[in-house]
């Protein structure tokens, strides 16, 4: 049996005499040029499975399709969001501490202030760091849930909450504004619960304060369970300012009104 092969690019062996048992045998080795193309593969690969699960996450989460356009490239910088400016760049470069230590964050305060928009920020944020995170409005979760009686029963309602337990990061949007009934609740409590169990990190919206908030969570025996423990782990940041949704209106009509 002849001498080993060397490869004719990198000079590398490409395989090898070796001996077992007392007989020859030639064993294939991977010299540098194929070691540089199963790198370059398995780097395409992971790219690619990486885009197909925020593919998942983003069809998962429900939101508009101006959801993708919520960046901290497009953030508009004033005098009353620049505190939370700051503090939503700081809470994405410390991810893994926040979500070590499950700290997320209730942002509550009028219509209009960018709660949605901070809390959109992040998500994508994070999402474009390949971190698995779902941004969905409680009515979006109590929509899906609904819709999925239809077809899998009280099983689709498992599936749909283990999902959104499992990510590591819940933007919940728009906590409150959901219809207050008490299957409603008990919903938005499993949702809540699951995470604060799983120590996975939340970070929600609200316009509610927080005696609206408190009452909305009631249970039916007016115990504030839910309150209590999601202010636990979920701190109350509040966020004031005008109405960027005003301002636009305002210079809408602005626009009309130079047609006149």
């Amino acid at each position: 049996m002849g001498e080993d092969d060397y490869c004719s690019s990198c000079g590398k062996r490409t395989s090898m005499i070796v001996q077992f048992l007392g007989v020859k045998k030639r064993v294939p080795v991977a010299c540098k040029c194929e070691i540089e193309k199963y790198e370059k593969q398995k780097e395409l690969d992971r790219k690619n499975n990486q885009q197909q699960r925020l593919k998942r996450l983003i069809d998962y989460s429900l939101m508009d399709s101006n959801f993708r356009n919520y960046t901290f490239e497009n953030f508009k910088i004033d005098k009353y969001n620049k505190q939370i400016y700051k503090m939503g760049i700081n809470y994405c470069k410390n991810f893994k501490t926040m979500e070590k230590e499950n700290v997320g964050m209730i942002l509550m305060g009028p219509p209009g202030v960018g709660k949605s928009y901070l809390s959109f920020c992040i998500a994508n944020e994070l999402l474009d760091k390949c971190i698995p995170v779902i941004a969905i409005s409680s009515i979006g979760i109590i929509n899906k849930i609904f819709e999925s009686y239809s077809k899998h029963g009280q099983e689709g309602e498992v599936h749909i909450i283990n999902s959104l337990k499992n990510a590591d990061l819940l933007v919940l949007d728009d906590l409150g504004a959901e219809y207050g009934k008490e299957k409603t609740k008990q919903i938005i409590y499993s949702v809540i619960d699951s995470r604060i169990r799983n120590n996975k990190p939340m970070i929600i919206t609200t316009n509610l304060d927080e005696n609206m908030l408190r009452r909305k969570l009631a249970s039916e025996d007016k115990i504030d369970r839910t309150y209590d423990r999601l202010t636990g782990v979920c701190p109350i940041v509040k966020i004031d300012g005008v109405s960027r949704r005003l301002e636009e209106g305002n210079r809408k009509y602005d626009i009309l009104a130079s047609l006149i």
